[in-house]
C-alpha cells in the first residue's frame, strides 16, 4: 500500500503520484480514512456512535444501489455480504435509539443526504462520459479520463482567488455549519471556529500553518445553506456560485448544482423559454442577489425567472 500512497504527520493518506485524497487517475479514495485519522489526531471532533452508525447505513445503501448498475453484475455473495452489513448497522442504530440516544433520525437523514450527493455526482459523471463517448455502453471508473471529467463537470466551482480564505460558515474543528458568520482566527484569518473550545482543541494542528496576514480577504461566494437561511427573501448584494453537475431537463431546463462546500441543490428555469442562456453541464453559475426556493416535489434550490437573467453570469470552460 505504501507504494501507492503517502501519509502526512497526522496519518492522513494521499495518492502518492498526485497528492490527492480522492484520485480518479489512480482509482483511490482516502476521504473516509482521513476523516478517522483527523479525529484520532484531534484535528476534528470525533463523531458520535450514532453518527458513525448512520453513515455506515448510508454507505451500504449507496453501495448496493451502485452494484445494481454494474455490468457485469457482481456475484450474489457480494450482495449478500453488503445486505448483512446493512442489517447489522440498522439493528445497531435501532438499539441506540431504544437506549435513549438523541438525534438518531436526524443523523440518518444527514448521512443519507450526504450519500445522495455522491449518487448525483456519479450520475453526472456518467452523463458527461456518455456525451463524449457516443455509442459506448460501458464506462470504466478510474483513470485519467475519469479525473478530467470530474474536474471539468463535477468539481466544486473554481474559486476566483488563490489566496487562503476563511470558511466563515463552517467550524474548522467540528465541521458544523452555521447560518451566521463564525469568529475567525484573529492571527491568520484563514479558519473559523464555533467557539473558544473548538479553537483550543484545533490549535495543535493549526499552529503549524497559522501565519499572520495584513488584512481580511474578500468574502467567499454564498453557499446554498447561506441563501436558504434568508427564507424566500433575496440575499441582496451577495452572489451564489454553483456548478451544474447533472442535467435533469425535460420540459424546462433543470440542473443539479453543487456549491463550493459540496452541497447539491436544484436550479430550474422558469424563464419565458424555460431555458437559461449558455447553461450546460459543467457550467459555473454566479447569481447576484439570489433567492431560495422550495419546489412542490419536496426538493429545493433556486427558481430562475426572466427578471433574474441580468443578474446571472454563466461560465463554461
Amino acid at each position: 500500500m505504501s507504494s501507492i500512497m503517502t501519509k502526512d504527520e497526522y496519518g492522513r493518506a494521499f495518492c502518492k503520484e498526485h497528492n490527492r485524497d480522492i484520485c480518479h487517475d489512480c482509482g483511490l479514495d482516502f476521504r473516509d480514512m482521513n476523516r478517522m485519522a483527523e479525529e484520532d489526531a484531534g484535528l476534528k471532533k470525533k463523531r458520535s456512535e450514532v453518527e458513525q452508525t448512520a453513515e455506515m447505513i448510508a454507505v451500504c445503501l449507496y453501495a448496493l444501489n451502485g452494484m445494481e448498475r454494474m455490468r457485469p453484475r457482481p456475484n450474489e455473495a457480494i450482495f449478500e455480504n453488503n445486505r448483512q452489513r446493512l442489517k447489522e448497522y440498522q439493528d445497531k442504530l435501532q438499539s441506540l435509539k431504544d437506549a435513549g440516544e438523541e438525534g438518531v433520525d436526524e443523523a440518518l437523514r444527514k448521512a443519507c443526504e450526504k450519500q445522495n450527493v455522491s449518487e448525483i455526482q456519479m450520475r453526472g459523471l456518467m452523463q458527461a462520459w456518455s456525451k463524449q463517448n457516443h455509442g459506448k455502453t460501458t464506462m470504466e471508473i478510474g483513470g485519467e479520463e475519469t479525473q478530467k471529467l470530474y474536474e471539468q463537470f463535477i468539481a466544486p466551482p473554481v474559486k476566483t482567488s488563490s489566496k487562503p480564505k476563511a470558511e466563515k460558515w463552517t467550524c474548522d474543528y467540528c465541521n458544523k455549519t452555521s447560518i451566521k458568520k463564525l469568529p475567525m482566527c484573529t492571527r491568520c484569518k484563514t479558519v473559523s471556529y464555533c467557539n473558544r473550545e473548538c479553537q483550543v482543541a484545533a490549535w495543535k494542528a493549526h499552529k503549524t500553518t497559522c501565519v499572520p496576514i495584513d488584512k481580511e480577504p474578500k468574502s467567499l461566494p454564498q453557499t446554498w445553506a447561506q441563501v436558504e437561511s434568508h427564507g424566500d427573501s433575496r440575499v441582496e448584494g451577495k452572489t451564489l456560485e454553483v456548478r451544474a453537475i447533472l442535467d435533469e431537463s425535460m420540459t424546462r431546463q433543470i440542473f443539479q448544482c453543487k456549491d463550493r462546500v459540496g452541497v447539491v441543490k436544484r436550479i430550474a428555469a422558469y424563464t419565458n423559454d424555460r431555458r437559461i442562456p449558455g447553461l450546460q453541464q459543467g457550467s459555473v453559475i454566479r447569481w447576484k442577489n439570489p433567492r431560495f426556493y422550495y419546489f412542490m416535489d419536496g426538493s429545493s434550490g433556486a427558481r430562475i425567472e426572466e427578471e433574474d437573467l441580468p443578474n446571472l453570469k454563466i461560465s463554461n470552460r
